[in-house]
């Protein structure tokens, strides 16, 4: 179970929802070391000691009973700041506000400060149907947040909030087709047998949904393919579609050896996967053979599954960038791009069928939130597992001495986005590269090379250096950045933790594939 630590920065009470929330963290497989500071309405922030994120737990209408909300809006980002210049970690301003538009300023506020995120506990409550505040308990209470207004925060906060701020996303959701996707069995009902409820109608609306925030959909079902695919073809009322999955298993064999396949085909690990399926024996299987990987138990009742998918751990985001919704789409024009490649008689024609274009951007502070979330999903090709979050990211990009540059991809078959980001600083007429990160989408592509070397060739902080050095950290799965490295070193020999310069002159030497537009 992975333990983190939390700084609570309040002035009103906390611990009720400490409690509550303890039983959503066990379902999540996390606990959390809750260091509760003293009631303080002036967010001094004292004796901080470092921790994994920073809550700040605040009634903020403490503040606006005696200042008007523009003086109360100043005076809350100087602290945020203030937290921010002795903490790089995620910051969680909890609070409400009394009208949406202070709710959308309170938001816009905080959005210009790095990792730190706005949780609006009014919009929770307002979705639930529930009063957020009972004034009559306040006093009594420590705070005036009302009784069926704590467990929805705390499944709030543990379920969303904390995971979407320190945890490694779930990038795929896996998912049985009998008695999961409808009601009945396939194979002994026939396509006019099985049955799609509401309840099954609604959560197949919701699955798919999930391709908007860049979450794969997959299917992993024992039946005879072309029964699979003709009930999609051929029941119109399933909102799902055949083309909405982005890999699928349907076969007779083991589950665990199709999620693995799964894994594979989609370039990711086992355990950014949730596997939604209707038999806890398979389960428990699947679990057993891929350890790390996420299970939800789908019930009969197929409302009862969404609301826990809904709530996994690691699903929700905080924002949906324009990446996100590209990456669907782009993983599919893989398959097109793998074929074009087998049958180009040079590269030279293959990048220029493509129409490939590689853009470069420079400490560029509009993207801080897709850069954090390359450092801290990639594993793949993730050469020094820093896992720089957006205020680490702000500050190289702040530096003389520091640069991070993004590299964006697209072809004619689709917009990558960005797809790589590189961190660096310069020590000592040195560039020592701290990050180098690329997007399991964009490898494969025979383009590792141009799109390392050219931006690193670009960085203003390069000129009079001698070498280039490499940080290298081994990790679970970044074999492929230790062999793009070895390769660049031209060194057979295993590379371990440490680090390794590269003379200046191999930029110097390097051409780029013609076809390529470089921008």
């Amino acid at each position: 179970m992975r333990m983190i630590a939390i700084n609570v920065w309040r002035n009103h009470a906390f611990e009720p929802v400490v409690a509550l929330a303890r039983a959503y963290q066990a379902y999540g497989r996390y606990s959390v070391d809750y260091r509760i500071g003293e009631y303080d309405d002036t967010l001094m922030f004292g004796s901080h000691q470092p921790a994994d994120m920073e809550l700040l737990w605040i009634d903020s209408s403490r503040y606006l009973e005696n200042i008007s909300f523009e003086d109360w809006l100043a005076w809350l980002s100087l602290r945020v700041r203030s937290l921010r210049n002795i903490s790089n970690s995620p910051v969680i301003v909890a609070t409400w506000l009394g009208h949406a538009s202070q709710s959308e300023q309170l938001r816009a506020m905080l959005e210009q400060v790095p990792a730190v995120f706005f949780a609006d506990m009014q919009e929770v409550c307002n979705e639930a149907g529930v009063n957020l505040l009972d004034l009559r308990t306040a006093a009594m209470a420590g705070t005036p947040i009302s009784n069926p207004a704590q467990p929805l925060l705390a499944r709030k906060l543990a379920c969303h909030w904390v995971p979407a701020a320190t945890f490694p996303p779930i990038k795929v959701v896996a998912l049985d087709l009998d008695n999961t996707l409808h009601a009945g069995i396939l194979g002994e009902d026939g396509i006019p047998g099985v049955q799609l409820t509401p309840a099954h109608q609604t959560l197949q609306l919701f699955i798919k949904s999930l391709q908007q925030r860049g979450i794969f959909i997959a299917l992993v079902s024992r039946n005879e393919r072309e029964d699979v695919e003709a009930l999609f073809s051929e029941r119109d009322d399933y909102p799902l579609r055949w083309n909405d999955f982005s890999a699928v298993e349907v076969s007779w064999g083991d589950k665990a050896t199709a999620l693995a396949n799964i894994a594979k085909a989609l370039r990711i690990a086992p355990d950014a996967i949730l596997f939604v399926d209707d038999n806890p024996g398979e389960l428990a299987s699947v679990v057993a053979q891929l350890p790390g990987i996420h299970t939800v138990y789908a019930t009969p009742d197929a409302m009862q599954t969404q609301r826990v998918v809904e709530h996994y751990p690691g699903l929700w985001r905080w924002k949906v960038e324009a990446d996100d919704a590209r990456r669907v789409k782009d993983m599919k024009a893989n398959a097109e791009r793998d074929e074009l490649l087998k049958e180009a008689m040079d590269p030279t024609d293959y990048f220029r069928s493509l129409q490939t274009e590689l853009v470069f951007r420079y400490d560029p502070i509009d993207q801080l939130g897709r850069l954090a979330d390359l450092c801290n999903k990639t594993n793949q090709f993730n050469l020094a597992m820093r896992r720089f979050n957006q205020a680490e990211l702000a500050d190289r990009m702040a530096r003389h001495d520091a640069c991070v540059v993004s590299v964006r991809m697209s072809d004619r078959l689709s917009d990558s986005g960005v797809i790589a980001v590189i961190v660096a600083e310069r020590q000592d007429g040195r560039l020592m590269i701290e990050e180098l990160c690329i997007s399991c989408r964009a490898m494969g592509r025979q383009l590792e090379d141009t799109l390392i070397l050219e931006a690193l060739r670009g960085m203003p902080v390069l000129s009079g250096c001698t070498d280039i050095v490499f940080c290298a950290r081994v990790g679970p799965r970044n074999q492929p950045a230790f062999a793009w490295l070895s390769r660049m070193l031209d060194n057979d020999k295993i590379i371990e933790d440490g680090f390794y310069p590269v003379p200046v002159v191999r930029l110097s030497n390097f051409a780029s594939p013609e076809g390529i537009s470089l921008i």
